[in-house]
């Protein structure tokens, strides 16, 4: 089954990419994914197959060897269409994707020429997967962190223990989230730290990660204890993440997971269906046709809101962006119950894809705070005070 229906190129990136990938994703991914599943694993052949094909350096700028695919960029589609195709088959995949992407992203525009050279260009000779880490436990505010910077003579001192690091920082960097002491303002306190492997202090807490689903992209605590942040390992001024907006740019890279991952559930159970001799049944039909419908409705907003970043109003944008996040996901936990019907138990068991796109769905939705996002839209349709760029 076909779901790129629309023709237009600014919503479907660039065909001969995603044509590509498409392939690869349903001849290697499948039977992969079991294994991984069971053993909570990172899915390093996957990300071996996305590296040769350029999607782990996608949002990169093509003069440094990108594929230039992001929000702010000519070519928003690239990129979240690729990510709605790998979630189709390895949710966990896809967000390893996407992780990998927005740290090379934000090294890429914020970095130095220095950074550049000693972070980004190791990316594009070779497979690395990096970390992206604001969370930890008892944050009170997505920009005021308890994970501390100290200014010393020469940099910082960082300490600090975060949590839902995909990727973790073993096999590429992590871009980690601090407040500076003394700064009270998290436009002047939010401080971003690269770190990278054998840095005294650093340490990483494997066995922490172990839920119901999402489980192929581990996402281990890290503790920072005393370690030392030179120049070169600081990215942007202080405070430029919140000032430029950077967490409203990535809304539409978990509305594509959502959207991949019903998607990969209902053509599973459309085909079930058809195979078992089940398509006559005119019950059958009358839920099909009402999945089908709203897998249409949440495809239509997610190509809009990609659509809506073209048209330079970002807050407008993040706003469109975080409501077709909430109606994917919306719809998708609805659709999941419907397939489950349709499906029976028995599709349920672990040798078939189903059970496992479900658990993935419903924990990676649980991440981004789904109450918060339809309060923001509210607060900005009544006239009152918002920041779309909050995910919790």
């Amino acid at each position: 089954m076909n779901f790129a229906e629309t023709p237009s190129l600014s919503r479907q990136g660039n065909p001969e990419v995603l044509a590509a990938l498409e392939s690869v994703v349903k001849s290697r991914f499948p039977a992969r994914e079991r294994a991984y599943h069971d053993a909570a694993g990172m899915p390093f052949e996957n990300l071996q197959d996305l590296f040769e094909l350029g999607l782990l350096t996608a949002t990169v700028r093509k003069e440094h060897g990108g594929l230039g695919s992001n929000v702010m960029s000519s070519d928003p589609a690239t990129f979240l269409q690729a990510m709605r195709r790998v979630a189709r088959v390895s949710p966990g995949t896809a967000h390893c994707m996407q992780v990998q992407n927005h740290v090379a992203w934000a090294l890429d525009e914020l970095g130095t020429d220095a950074q550049r050279e000693r972070f980004v260009k190791p990316m594009t000779q070779g497979m690395s997967v990096s970390s992206f880490v604001g969370s930890e436990a008892g944050r009170k505010h997505m920009y005021v962190l308890k994970t501390t910077a100290k200014r010393v003579d020469g940099g910082y001192i960082v300490n600090g223990n975060k949590n839902y690091a995909t990727n973790g920082y073993e096999n590429g960097v992590a871009i980690v989230f601090a407040t500076i002491e003394g700064e009270t303002e998290y436009f002047k306190s939010h401080l971003m730290v690269i770190v990278e492997p054998g840095m005294e202090g650093l340490s990483v807490n494997h066995d922490w990660y172990r839920p119901t689903g999402m489980r192929v992209c581990p996402s281990p605590e890290i503790y920072l204890n005393d370690v030392f942040i030179d120049e070169l390992h600081v990215l942007g001024e202080p405070g430029v993440y919140p000032r430029g907006r950077w967490q409203g740019r990535f809304h539409l890279g978990f509305t594509a997971n959502y959207l991949g991952m019903i998607e990969g559930a209902y053509e599973w159970v459309r085909q079930s269906l058809v195979e078992r001799g089940r398509g006559k049944d005119p019950f059958v039909q009358l839920r099909m046709g009402e999945a089908k419908t709203q897998l249409h409705g949440a495809q239509v907003v997610f190509e809009n809101a990609i659509d809506a970043w073209r048209t330079g109003d970002v807050q407008r944008a993040e706003l469109i962006s975080m409501q077709a996040k909430s109606i994917c996901a919306h719809a998708a936990l609805e659709m999941s119950h419907t397939l489950i019907m349709l499906a029976g138990s028995t599709a349920l068991f672990d040798e078939f894809p189903l059970a496992r796109l479900i658990r993935d769905l419903n924990t990676h939705i649980l991440h981004v705070g789904h109450d918060k996002t339809a309060q923001i839209v509210g607060a900005a349709e009544l006239g009152e005070s918002f920041d779309s760029t909050l995910q919790r």
